[in-house]
């Protein structure tokens, strides 16, 4: 870091116009989500459903959808901008935002944000290599060189060996073996009815407050788990079981911990078509209903 005035001029100069541009930027976009020009929704927007939103607008929903933590983000843009002016936090800097930039390039690819994003990310990334490679020597020495000198190697027992690795193994093969038992066994029960249905016809008229059902959802990721659709913006979660054997379907109050049972009897599915035929409960009222299967 001391030797930085012995470097040849024109490297010198690349450096720091590359710090300076990185720090400029990065204050100019801190500042604007303060200020309200980032992470700010359009009306019309909002009013799409979320499977109809482009990956730039929902990418800009959910980091504004806090205040606190656009602000947040904002203030350390912000600060780690004026850490790249001097020399002695430039390094802590750009190791910062090298990842916050490899990270917004990778979300500027994949939810199709901006073309001139995506560009201007790049720069950035670019710049901050620069950066970091000037300071390549003091990198290799503080990640590689001297790694873990506070608990140098030394001589082990074999056992001690052994259980270490043990450890190792464990931690390698134990997370993604529950993570998939997770996703495939417990937070799904596949059923023949999931999927989204549209009510055509019931016979009895099902309502919460002023609207009516609309639609059923059977939840494939989630085990159990069925959502009733009141008009256009009313949905409330329910548990339901069903018997592949006797074509029984039951409906309970609260997901996964049941509660009071609101339905119980049979169901008809023939194709695109399904038919609930049993009782309202507690007051045992007959019903029937009748739906169609939704695209998805």
């Amino acid at each position: 870091m001391e030797k930085q005035n012995d470097s040849p001029a024109p490297e010198k100069f690349i450096y720091d116009f590359s710090r300076y541009f990185v720090a400029f930027v990065f204050v100019v976009y801190g500042w604007a989500k303060i200020m309200g020009s980032q992470f700010t929704i359009l009306d019309s927007e909002l009013d799409k459903p979320m499977g109809e939103v482009s990956g730039f607008w929902l990418t800009w929903y959910y980091f504004g959808y806090s205040p606190f933590y656009g602000n947040f983000i904002a203030l350390i843009q912000i600060v780690a901008g004026f850490l790249l002016l001097y020399r002695k936090t430039v390094l802590l800097a750009a190791c910062v935002l090298f990842g916050v930039v490899g990270n917004i390039i990778l979300i500027d690819i994949f939810y199709a944000v901006d073309l001139g994003a995506l560009v201007m990310a790049a720069f950035l990334e670019g710049a901050l290599v620069i950066i970091l490679n000037s300071h390549r020597r003091e990198l290799i020495e503080t990640f590689w060189t001297r790694q873990n000198s506070l608990f140098p190697a030394g001589k082990k027992r074999s056992s001690l060996r052994a259980a270490k690795i043990l450890i190792c193994a464990l931690i390698v093969l134990i997370p993604p073996a529950l993570t998939y038992w997770t996703a495939n066994y417990n937070n799904r029960v596949p059923t023949v009815l999931d999927g989204k249905w549209q009510v055509v016809n019931s016979s009895v008229s099902i309502v919460d407050g002023d609207k009516p059902l609309t639609k059923i959802y059977f939840e494939r990721n989630r085990a159990h788990m069925t959502v009733f659709r009141f008009g256009d913006d009313k949905w409330i979660e329910h548990h339901f079981e069903i018997n592949p054997q006797t074509n029984e379907i039951y409906f309970w109050d609260k997901w996964l911990t049941k509660g009071e049972a609101i339905f119980s009897g049979q169901y008809e599915l023939q194709n695109d078509k399904l038919v609930l035929k049993g009782q309202l409960q507690p007051t045992s009222q007959p019903i029937t209903v009748e739906l169609q299967k939704s695209p998805q």
